[in-house]
C-alpha cells in the first residue's frame, strides 16, 4: 500500500502531498480555467447506456447556458425536463474548482 495514497487508492493523493507541475500542465490548467467549454468537452465524461463512459458533447443550447453562467453573476434558465441542465451545471462547477489550483500555481 502506497503511503502517498488516500485510503489505499493510488489514484488519490493524501492531503498536503506536494505535486510538481510541468509548464505544459500549468498552461493546460490555465486554458481550462479561462475556457470552461474547452475544459468540459475535453475532460468531463458522462455515462451513456449504450456506450459506457463517453466525452460530454454539449448541444448548442448547453454551450449557451455555460457562456451565460460564466459571463453573468446571476442566471435564470427556463428548461424542460431531461435537457442535461444538471450535467451542464455540475460540469461548470467542476471547472470553477480549478481556479484555486491555477491561482496558487503562479
Amino acid at each position: 500500500m502506497s503511503t502517498d495514497a488516500y485510503l489505499g487508492n493510488p489514484n488519490l493523493k493524501k492531503v498536503n502531498t506536494p505535486v510538481e507541475f510541468t509548464k505544459e500542465e500549468i498552461k493546460e490548467y490555465q486554458k481550462c480555467e479561462k475556457e470552461p467549454l474547452y475544459f468540459m468537452e475535453k475532460y468531463v465524461q458522462v455515462v451513456s447506456l449504450d456506450e459506457g463512459l463517453v466525452p460530454f458533447k454539449m448541444w448548442d443550447f448547453q454551450k449557451h447556458i455555460v457562456r451565460t453562467i460564466h459571463d453573468n453573476r446571476f442566471t435564470i434558465c427556463k428548461l424542460p425536463r431531461l435537457s442535461g441542465k444538471s450535467t451542464t451545471t455540475i460540469s461548470y462547477l467542476l471547472h470553477y474548482l480549478l481556479e484555486p489550483l491555477v491561482s496558487s500555481s503562479g
